[in-house]
This record gives C-alpha cells, structure tokens and sequence, in this order.
C-alpha cells in the first residue's frame, strides 16, 4: 500500500579498515569490476562522484519530491495510512520520510543525474558498506533504468515487490563482496543471509527519527532491505549468476512472491479483487485505489493483533483491493476494501479480529462501519453517512 517517496539509504555497521573519503573514491572503478564478476553485467560507463553534506542532501531530497510527487498524491497517500490506522492523525508523510532519509545517509546513487554521493559527515566505515550497496543500484541502472523498473509497477504492492528487488540485490551484492574478502560467501552459507536480516532491527536507538516511525513506516522502508535479501538469496540459489538479470527483466508481481520466493518461480498471476461498491456513489470523488498485499496485512495484523498472528495469518491471504473516496461536498472520506483468503475460517478470524482487536482502537470517524464475511472474503466499509 505504502510505496516509499525515496529509497531508504540504511546505515549498517561492519569489521572493515576505515579508508579515507579519497581512498574510496578510489575504489569506486575497481568495485565496479568486482560487481561485474559477480553478476555477469558489465558497467558500460564510468559512475560520476561527489560529495554531498547532510543540509545539501535534506534540500536535495525536498527538491526531488516536488520535481516527483504532486502534492496532491502525498495528501491523498497520507490520508490512507491514517484511515487504515497505520500513523497517527498528526503525522506528515512527506516531512517524516526527508527526515527519515536525512538522518542515516552515508552515500546514495541519483538515478537520474547518474551520478554517486558520498556524505561528507557520514562515517568512513558505513560509507565503504554503503557505497557497494550504491553502486549495485548503479550498475543495475546501466541495464534496467531504475526509475522506470519502479514506476512500472502496475500497482503499489507489486511497486513494493520491485523495490524489494532493487534494493535486495544491492543488500546481497554488499554482503557478498564483504564476506568474500573474509574468505566466505553467502552462495555456500546461507545462514549468513539468515543472521543479517534478523539483525536488521538492532542498532536503532540510535537513529531517532527511524525508530520511532510508526511500526509501518518503519517497516515498510525495512522490508525492501530485509525480505529482499532473502529473496535475492533464493533466486542465486536456484538460478545462479542469471538470477542477477532475470529479476529485472521478470520481477515479482507482488509483495507474496517476495515473502514466498516458491511462488515467483511458479510465475502465476496473482488474483484480481474488487473492493466493495459505495452506496451512493454519485455523492463521492475517487480518491485512489490500490491493492492490499500480504504484506500489508501483515502489519496490520502485528499492529493491532500480535506478531504471532500475523505471522500465521497473514500467509492465508490470497488477494486485495482497496478505495478511498470523499464526499464532493465535505471531503468525508470512505474507506472500502476486500480480502480474500485460502478458506472460509481465514476469513472469519480475521473477520472477527478486524472488529475486536482494530476497530475499538482506529481513530473514531463519523459514519457507519460495516464488516462482512463471506465465505473466503471479507469486505469492509467505513465512514457512511
């Protein structure tokens, strides 16, 4: 549901000598050509470097999300989050994510201007980690325009499922070439792919900003880093070097297919749902719809139920639309949605959790609620008058 405005650029910590800012601009060419050996892509064209300071990055990020994002969309995704309960009514999306951003920078690859950063304040240590990570995006950006893989989504869960892929790769490309200076490698260890994305969320107390995001905020710009590593270490497994390539050029449909690396390589169509008609339509205007991956039921789960529930629950989920849409008059919004799951006591439960365990605690809006199941489906409408 939610697509982040800018990738998150993480910080992540490592045993590694300290060169200096030079040195690593130094090292940009010669980890080109090792990101080459792995993959199999060659760069066709040298990576533009500079650096950058933190007050200049906060402007470029601003920047980039005026050029991007009308602000028309962040209003409308922000009023999404907060009718499904995800961030607090005081919450602002945009000033939030360049915040989020700023704060752990230590290098980023612009897509558009093809051209690497390196924060001028970051420390040396995460920047030679970080820097990797960038110029795996930018190696892939020679052959698959990032840009254009993102925005080809065909709808925001599926946006997710490819972030997933760009910036999973670029996890495991970072790992691999750190480990095999160790003498080791995650293609004859796994558990090593295991071990990192379990320690994803240590170490956040001391990055203010990302730790105390709302749970999905914070997850949403996680799970591209984490389940992506995963992923990517799945398709290695199965499909060797090719698999570097073949996700770009076949990438997941969904956030499912990220979560369940068996189900990409199956190649199946993920199922179409309908969110549930407005009664009185002509009243409303179209807000937006999208599709509600397992992903974000996940969340919603482990928010308002527990993690142990949404871990068992939300593999159950099959499909999901949602819509949200404002009286042309007051601006009163209506959210409407369906899910859909393997079998009819899924949706019950859910069904049942929706109304105990989310509803009571969501944000009281005026109008009615109606939640129904049938069958494997559950529909839900509020904010009626």
């Amino acid at each position: 549901m939610y697509r982040p405005i800018i990738a998150l650029l993480l910080f992540l910590s490592a045993l590694a000598a300290q060169p200096s800012n030079k040195d690593l601009f130094n090292q940009i060419d010669s980890t080109m050509e090792e990101l080459a050996a792995l993959t199999g892509l060659s760069p066709k064209s040298k990576v533009d470097r500079d650096f950058i300071t933190r007050e200049k990055l906060k402007e470029f990020l601003q920047t980039r999300i005026a050029e991007t994002v009308k602000p028309e969309e962040v209003r409308v995704e922000e009023l999404t989050l907060k009718l499904f309960g995800f961030v607090p009514e005081n919450y602002n999306l945009k000033e939030s994510t360049v915040n989020l951003l700023t704060e752990q920078a230590a290098a980023f690859y612009d897509y558009r201007r093809k051209k690497m950063f390196l924060l001028e304040s970051a420390p040396e240590i995460s920047q030679r980690f970080v820097l990797i990570h960038e110029l795996a995006h930018a190696l892939a950006d020679q052959h698959f325009p990032l840009e254009k893989f993102i925005r080809q989504g065909s709808n925001d869960d599926s946006a997710t499922a490819r972030m997933a892929v760009m910036e999973g790769q670029a996890q495991w490309l970072m790992y691999e070439l750190m480990a095999k200076k160790a003498g080791q490698s995650l293609r004859k260890d796994p558990s090593m792919v295991r071990m990192f994305v379990n320690a994803s969320g240590t170490g956040l107390s001391q990055y203010p900003e990302l730790s105390n995001a709302p749970l999905y905020i914070r997850e949403s710009l996680l799970f591209p880093y984490t389940r992506g590593l995963a992923f990517q270490q799945a398709v290695i497994e199965k499909l060797g070097n090719a698999g570097f390539a073949e996700v770009f050029r076949h990438p997941p449909q969904s956030t499912r297919e990220i979560l369940h690396p068996e189900l990409y390589f199956d190649k199946r169509k993920p199922p179409k749902r309908k969110a549930p008609k407005i009664p009185d339509a002509a009243r409303y205007a179209e807000a937006i719809e999208g599709e509600l991956g397992e992903f974000d039921i996940y969340i919603l789960l482990k928010q308002f139920v527990n993690e142990e529930t949404a871990d068992r629950l939300s593999p159950l989920w099959r499909g999901g639309q949602y819509r949200i849409v404002e009286d042309k008059r007051t601006q009163h919004p209506v959210l409407a949605f369906t899910l859909e799951f393997d079998a009819e006591p899924a949706a019950r439960e859910f069904e049942r959790l929706y109304r105990e365990k989310v509803l009571p605690v969501k944000t009281k809006r005026s109008g009615s609620v109606s939640v129904q199941q049938k069958s494997a489906r559950v529909s839900v409408l509020e904010g009626i008058k």
